[in-house]
C-alpha cells in the first residue's frame, strides 16, 4: 500500500492553489510532477499528500467545489 497519494491536477497553478487550500486545512503537501502514466495532456502536475489524509482532504475540497482531475497512489515516494 502507498504511503502518499497524488491529486492530479491540470496545471501547476491549480497544483500550487490546492497546495494552499490543503495547507489552510492543515494537511500538508508537495507540488511535484506525477509519473508519465497518469498524466494527460492537460494534466502535467500533482499535489503529493499523505495517504492517511487524502480521503478526507479530497472530501473538505469538494464541498468547496475544489476537485482534482483524479487521484492515484504514488507507489515511488518514500523509496
Amino acid at each position: 500500500m502507498s504511503r502518499y497519494a497524488l491529486l492530479i491536477c491540470r496545471s501547476q497553478t491549480e497544483a500550487i492553489g490546492l497546495r494552499r487550500y490543503l495547507g489552510q486545512m492543515g494537511v500538508p503537501g508537495e507540488v511535484t510532477r506525477p509519473p508519465r502514466q497518469t498524466r494527460t495532456a492537460s494534466c502535467g502536475w500533482a499535489v503529493r499528500v499523505c495517504a492517511g489524509q487524502a480521503d478526507d482532504a479530497l472530501r473538505r475540497l469538494r464541498q468547496m467545489g475544489i476537485t482534482p482531475c483524479r487521484v492515484v497512489p504514488d507507489e515511488g515516494a518514500g523509496v
